[in-house]
C-alpha cells in the first residue's frame, strides 16, 4: 500500500521536476492508513469472538458442569524456549497473567522476549515487548485465540547498536489446554494476519520467519 501511496505521489504531484506539496504527508498517511486497516481487522475478529462467546457460554454450562466455576479468577503462566547450535543461540521468554471474565473466556497479557545471537558474525537481535490476548474454551479443553502483538526489535553488532523498529501483528488461532480449572500445559496454533513477505526477503531483522506460529506452555 505505501508503494501505491509514493506512486500515486510521484504520478500526480510533480509538474515539471517539481513537487507541489510535501511527499512525507502523504507518506504519513499512507502509514496511518496501514495502522488503521489493521485495527479494523482486529475489530472484525473481536466482533466474532463476541458471538463465539455467547454460543461457548451455553457449551459451558452443559459439558463442564462438574468443574468449579472460575469467574474472577487470575490465571499465570507463559512459554520458554532454548535453542543452541554451533555458532548460533535463540532464546525466548515470554511470561504472561490473565484473567477470567467468565469462567470459559479470559483476556490477558504476554511480556515477550526474545534474543537471537551469532558468535561468529557477534550478531545479537533483540526483541522485547508485550501482547494483549483474548481467548475463549468452546469445548473441554480446545480453545479459540486472539492477539495483537507489539514487539519492539533492535540489533548489537560490535559493541554497537543498529536499528530500531516496532512490529505489530494480528494473531488468531486456536488450541488445547490441558486443564481449565489449575495447573496444565497448553499448545496453540496461531497465524499471523500481518506477515509481510517483502519485508521477510528485504529486512534481516525482521523478527517473523513464517506466518505460522506454535506455541507450547504451562498455565496455573
Amino acid at each position: 500500500m505505501r508503494m501505491m501511496c509514493r506512486f500515486f505521489i510521484k504520478m500526480v504531484l510533480r509538474c515539471k521536476g517539481k513537487t507541489l506539496f510535501d511527499t512525507s504527508i502523504f507518506e504519513k498517511y499512507c502509514i496511518f492508513a496501514q495502522n488503521l486497516n489493521m485495527m479494523k481487522r482486529f475489530g472484525i475478529i473481536a466482533a466474532l469472538f463476541v458471538m463465539l462467546l455467547g454460543y461457548s457460554n451455553k457449551v459451558s454450562a452443559q459439558f463442564f458442569q462438574d468443574e468449579p466455576n472460575m469467574r474472577g479468577k487470575i490465571t499465570t503462566g507463559g512459554g520458554f524456549a532454548f535453542g543452541l547450535n554451533f555458532h548460533t543461540l535463540n532464546l525466548s521468554v515470554a511470561p504472561q497473567v490473565g484473567y477470567r471474565i467468565l469462567s470459559p473466556w479470559e483476556v490477558g497479557i504476554r511480556g515477550i522476549y526474545n534474543l537471537r545471537c551469532n558468535f561468529a558474525y557477534r550478531e545479537y537481535l533483540h526483541y522485547v515487548g508485550f501482547s494483549p490476548y483474548t481467548n475463549c474454551q468452546i469445548f473441554r479443553g480446545l480453545f479459540v485465540h486472539v492477539e495483537y502483538e507489539n514487539l519492539y526489535g533492535f540489533a548489537r553488532l560490535n559493541q554497537e547498536s543498529v536499528g530500531g523498529e516496532w512490529y505489530r501483528s494480528v494473531f488468531v488461532g486456536g488450541g488445547f489446554r490441558s486443564s481449565s480449572y489449575g495447573g496444565g500445559y497448553f499448545i496453540m496454533v496461531l497465524y499471523n494476519l500481518s506477515w509481510d513477505y517483502n519485508k521477510f526477503n528485504n529486512e534481516w531483522l525482521y523478527p517473523y520467519g513464517s506466518p505460522l506460529v506454535i506455541r507450547v506452555g504451562f498455565c496455573f
